[in-house]
């Protein structure tokens, strides 16, 4: 009976340390979201922004993917559509930001300046080269960056108007989501070099200098990483496009997993002082917001 009993004890001390040493580095986050509204009739939308001046959130539509039937839409922070049709005659627009009264939106392979109070569309910044723009960001001095996933590069429009491709490097891992903090760049990455041509292309959480242009990897391939707000000083939160996970990830590269949604969460929005999380759904062509 000892031996037995022994034995037993080696086999679960070996099929422990076997589970510590397999299992992802990835920690499971305790609170989970609370869903509190699904906005639906947003055809294919793709990402959200919050304008805290008009209380309204703004969802790109990329509807069926036609030439001239992409939108922009007004939604209220209660979940309610207020204009479906707040911009029309776009083809496939994708990432969206702010910057003093303007949107600024991708548009396949241009960039858009957009007016907030009357929807029109101000300026349209070609990019020269450019195969399929993605996310946008503005940092602090007015720059505005958009990332081409074709080209694995990202553009730059400087504040006299010059828009242009910044910088290209596969170390950029077919970047998506862009989102500027201080003097860094932060990147999520769709699919790495390595993984490409693999039944799963991932990539992993990137951060570089908007100066120096250092590349920094923070964390391994995790999935098609889409889109990435900020959580707190030290935490992001980033969707994962084929999975549905949304991770919190810190600036030291620590990973933990929020929730899983479900497949083609796009550029999510995150507002810290609402505790507001809205997931763009891409082919359930709804958006989901969550308290959080």
């Amino acid at each position: 009976m000892l031996r037995k009993y022994i034995k037993m004890k080696i086999k679960y001390f070996f099929q422990v340390l076997a589970f510590l040493i397999f299992s992802p580095m990835v920690s499971q986050e305790m609170s989970s979201p609370k869903l509190i509204a699904e906005v639906e009739g947003l055809a294919h939308c793709e990402s959200v922004v919050y304008d805290s001046k008009r209380d309204l959130y703004y969802v790109s539509v990329m509807a069926d993917r036609k030439e001239g039937d992409g939108k922009i839409a007004t939604v209220s922070t209660n979940g309610v559509i207020k204009d479906l049709n707040f911009v029309t005659g776009l083809n496939n627009p994708k990432g969206i930001a702010l910057k003093g009264n303007s949107l600024y939106v991708s548009d396949e392979v241009v960039l858009l300046e957009i007016d907030m109070d009357s929807g029109e569309i101000l300026n349209e910044f070609k990019g020269y080269g450019a195969k399929s723009l993605n996310d946008v960001a503005v940092d602090k001095k007015g720059n505005v960056f958009v990332s081409d996933m074709g080209n694995s590069s990202i553009y730059k429009l400087d504040t006299k108007g010059n828009f242009k491709e910044w910088l290209k490097s596969s170390e950029l891992q077919t970047p998506n989501g862009l989102l500027a903090v201080n003097k860094d760049l932060y990147v999520a990455g769709w699919a790495s070099d390595a993984t490409k041509g693999s039944d799963e292309p991932k990539g992993g959480f990137i951060k570089l200098s908007t100066t120096g242009k250092e590349v920094v990897k923070l964390t391994n391939e995790l999935g098609n990483l889409d889109g990435i707000q900020k959580f707190d000083d030290n935490s992001f939160l980033v969707s994962a496009w084929n999975s549905g996970e949304i991770y919190k990830i810190s600036k030291e590269g620590k990973v933990e997993l929020v929730m899983k949604a479900q497949r083609s969460v796009g550029d999510i929005l995150y507002i810290p002082e609402k505790k507001v999380l809205a997931l763009p759904m891409n082919i359930q062509n709804k958006l989901m917001i969550y308290e959080y």
